[in-house]
């Protein structure tokens, strides 16, 4: 497969384009990013709070159990020293270590864990996972998990109000790649405005018609947009006050090294056995994902974040061309167990994905 020279990025990557030198835009665009420090990300949190309130808390985070957000609890509560919430919202596909990683870490940070749980994504997947199989597509892998993201903005939003805890602290990070997901999904392809996503998930639904046969799927869908791209809950957060900041993207940075030896060797962290990476392994549909896009596209989310890590200079395009060939796979045993999970019969699964991967 031919790749960016600098980076490892594919060819068939939406909207990449090659230089003479074969070195794509993504790198060409790269702009390094000035962090502000532990100081000012502390006081940034600590200014929301209104004089003569009383806080029990000073900030509520985002827990997954995944790496990025382990390492913000040990940050913030240990080395920022702020009194803080953890929020774990279950979808009700975490796998079994990362529900050890989740109930091990808080305890040894003393930190109180909030779990909220909501059936969005189970009620709806075996539905989801029925009408991609009626006529897959590689933009509608990622609707496979549609249920989870309104989970997780409600969790949010509920969370802030029940604890009257201004700050909420997301793990995004700035390598997570460029969002292929979406990108293979707008109409028209290049343009990055919200309707053109918008225009491209009905574009799949005409295509498809199944998705929007079930009811309670598509009431669902229509939520989640309204909540996760239209910012519905957050949008109801930022007029009572309330923030979200997220410190690897302008405060501290995100070094993979520093982050898995802090968490694996000072809190005990367990990878996932499942998968070869350290990311992206906190949950099972998030794992059917990944193996789908490789299978559709011949690359997924690692060559994505592994070009990100070189373009930092954290790793190397040889180092990272090595880890590709371990961190990219995802054994057919774990896919067969997700999907009779949800009694769908693995033989069918495999024969018209074999089928679509010949016309594609």
């Amino acid at each position: 497969m031919q790749r960016c020279k600098s980076c490892i990025l594919p060819y068939n990557y939406p909207q990449i384009k090659l230089n003479n030198k074969g070195v794509c835009n993504f790198c060409e665009n790269n702009k390094v990013i000035e962090y502000k420090g532990d100081e000012k990300l502390k006081n940034k949190i600590l200014s929301y709070q209104k004089p003569g309130n009383k806080y029990h808390y000073d900030c509520i985070v985002g827990f997954s159990g995944g790496r990025d957000s382990t390492y913000l609890l040990y940050y913030l509560s240990r080395v920022l020293g702020l009194n803080i919430i953890a929020l774990t919202v279950d979808n009700g596909n975490v796998p079994i270590e990362t529900q050890s990683n989740i109930m091990n870490i808080t305890k040894q940070l003393n930190i109180k864990l909030v779990t909220k749980k909501y059936d969005y994504l189970e009620k709806c997947f075996k539905h989801h996972l029925k009408s991609w199989t009626h006529k897959p597509s590689a933009a509608m892998v990622s609707a496979l998990c549609v249920g989870c993201r309104l989970g997780l903005a409600r969790g949010k939003y509920e969370t802030l109000l029940e604890n009257k805890t201004p700050v909420f602290i997301s793990g995004g990070t700035p390598f997570e790649g460029k969002h292929y997901k979406t990108n293979i999904m707008r109409i028209p392809a290049k343009n990055k405005a919200k309707y053109s996503l918008i225009l491209g998930y009905i574009y799949q639904v005409l295509l498809n018609r199944m998705w929007i046969t079930n009811p309670y799927s598509l009431g669902i869908q229509i939520k989640e947009f309204a909540a996760f791209y239209g910012k519905m809950y957050d949008k109801k957060l930022s007029k009572k006050g309330y923030v979200t900041i997220s410190p690897y993207w302008s405060y501290i940075k995100w070094e993979e090294e520093k982050i898995i030896d802090t968490i694996e060797n000072k809190l005990g962290w367990k990878r996932n056995k499942q998968t070869g990476s350290t990311w992206r392994g906190d949950c099972d549909i998030a794992l059917l994902k990944l193996y789908l896009y490789k299978k559709l596209l011949g690359f997924n989310d690692k060559d994505d974040s592994l070009s990100d890590l070189i373009r930092d200079g954290q790793v190397s395009r040889y180092k990272a061309l090595q880890r590709l060939e371990s961190e990219q796979y995802i054994s057919e045993d774990v896919v067969k167990n997700i999907i009779e999970k949800y009694n769908i019969n693995y033989k069918n699964f495999q024969i018209i994905l074999k089928n679509y991967t010949k016309s594609y």
